[in-house]
């Protein structure tokens, strides 16, 4: 093998080794050294060896502008999951709807959690799939206030959404007329269960406020005797706690009577005129009084039947009776001539 050197400008001492190449005829070096026409630019950089997998990787291509290679296209991610609750304060037993989006557009596995206020960790609600959207969509029953997520398999959890529920009170049948010395009897039930407090608020002709409390299965019981005769409305109300909020019950319509003495007219009168108008005739229903205003309510009770009329006329002017009964309110009643009926004015 022969060498030559030469030296370059700045003095440095090269050598070459003469390699077949160099010896090779000038027509075959000028053929190899000189590409043909029709071949594209690229082709000197295809006779470079490659990298193991720089081919089939299209974000390794060296950049046009500094010749090194780009950096890796960033993944597409996940879209965050979406959930939301409806109703988002529900009663007591109720059912209430979870429905959203898991952000993979594809069928995936859906864990529901769920927190009771006041409680230290997450636990299992439900658990269900997506469709193939990523949708989800179920329902469950409203027990507790908390807070619920939806856990994704491979993408982040929801946001934190509130379910606030309403306890559910129940307050039995209340006997709606009381004589003036009894007691009616009024009960109930709280769900769900545990000791809370009941405020029992009475408006009307008589105006009051008891307290109780529910025992450890939610019912409570107490009584109410009415002080006077009238009308009163009377309202149930429950406290809330970190389980659910309070409740409130209807109002309940509540008539104390009195004992007072009656009597009846019309046979022999009929055809003559009434002191509130109208004249007075066998279907006349009505009552007479001294001093109540014309057309004022009046509710009479005379065994059990119960009867609500007007007054229509002026009387009784006999000593010791305070109502005169018109026949038609004497058949209603039953009543007879003479006897205590129980009203409420």
């Amino acid at each position: 093998m022969k060498f030559l050197n030469w030296t370059t400008k700045s003095g440095a001492l090269m050598l070459c080794a003469v390699c077949a190449f160099c010896l090779a005829p000038a027509s075959s070096a000028a053929a190899a050294t000189q590409p043909p026409a029709s071949a594209g630019p690229g082709l000197a950089d295809q006779s470079r060896p490659e990298t193991p997998g720089t081919e089939s990787d299209p974000s390794l291509t060296p950049d046009s502008a500094t010749g090194s290679p780009a950096a890796p296209a960033p993944a597409i991610a996940a879209r965050p999951v979406k959930a939301r609750i409806a109703p988002r304060t529900a009663r007591f037993g109720s059912k209430v709807a979870i429905f959203g989006r898991t952000g993979l557009g594809r069928r995936s596995r859906v864990t529901l959690l769920f927190r009771r206020n006041g409680g230290s960790g997450w636990r299992r609600l439900k658990r269900l799939h997506s469709n193939r959207k990523g949708r989800f969509r179920t329902r469950t029953r409203a027990t507790a206030s908390g807070r619920i997520r939806v856990e994704v398999k491979g993408n982040r959890d929801s946001a934190v959404r509130r379910l606030t529920v309403r306890s559910r009170l129940r307050v039995g049948q209340v006997r709606r007329f009381v004589n003036l010395g009894r007691k009616v009897r009024v009960g109930g039930r709280v769900l769900p269960r545990g000791v809370r407090r009941v405020t029992v608020r009475l408006a009307g002709a008589d105006r009051r406020v008891v307290r109780t409390r529910t025992d450890g299965r939610g019912r409570f019981r107490f009584g109410w005797s009415p002080r006077r005769s009238g009308n009163f409305r009377m309202s149930v109300a429950v406290a809330g706690n970190r389980t659910a909020k309070g409740d409130r019950s209807r109002t309940i319509q509540l008539v104390g009577l009195r004992p007072t003495h009656a009597s009846y007219y019309g046979p022999g009168l009929y055809g003559g005129a009434l002191a509130c108008g109208g004249s007075l005739s066998p279907s006349t229903r009505g009552v007479a009084h001294k001093t109540l205003p014309c057309g004022s309510k009046v509710t009479l009770r005379y065994g059990r039947r119960t009867v609500t009329t007007r007054v229509v006329d002026r009387g009784p002017y006999v000593a010791g009776r305070e109502f005169d009964l018109t026949a038609a309110t004497r058949n209603d009643l039953g009543f007879g001539d003479v006897g205590t009926v129980w009203t409420n004015r």
